[in-house]
């Protein structure tokens, strides 16, 4: 298994769109899309969001196997600023080190940016990608009530930064 981690591009749109989905439909608690919502994204829309430089593939040779969707604001006061949005990797590579990979890709990538502070939501469930977030330097910084609802009612996100000038 070699691992590898670059920017995805519009050429990248049809196996994205299958890792969404594929994403979605085994962890619907983890991600605010649902499975309709996703296939109902059109090729274009998909290659559109992929031509901004702000989602990052892991592969496995030549096999997309993991992303992170990043969003930065459009403001000059929030530059410093990097949403981590959806963060999946396929189960298989699950304690492999895939996720600590993709992580440091995400550091690499915006530092040139000038981004030096990351920041994510986490469903308070999460209980796996807490531990994740927080080994690798997320602090919690607030809690989100009523952020999605889910089958089981309204459910809370937790907030967690973490400063890469540390």
């Amino acid at each position: 298994m070699v691992l590898s981690v670059r920017a995805l591009g519009p050429d990248d749109a049809t196996a994205y769109a299958a890792l969404c989905l594929e994403a979605v439909e085994r962890y619907p608690d983890a991600f605010c899309s649902t499975p309709d919502e996703v296939q109902a994204l059109s090729p274009e829309t998909v290659a559109q969001t992929l031509s901004e430089g702000m989602t990052l593939g892991l592969f496995d040779g030549a096999a997309l196997c993991g992303m992170v969707g990043l969003r930065r604001l459009p403001f000059a006061r929030a530059a410093q600023r990097v949403e981590i949005g959806a963060f999946y990797i396929r189960p298989a590579l699950h304690g492999s080190g895939a996720a600590m990979q993709l992580l440091g890709a995400i550091v690499d990538h915006v530092r040139p940016l000038g981004v030096w502070q990351l920041e994510l939501c986490v469903a308070e469930r999460n209980t796996r990608a807490i531990r994740f977030y927080e080994r690798h330097g997320f602090v919690r910084h607030g809690r989100m009530p009523n952020t999605v609802i889910g089958p089981g009612g309204p459910e809370t996100d937790l907030f967690y930064v973490r400063d890469l000038r540390a």
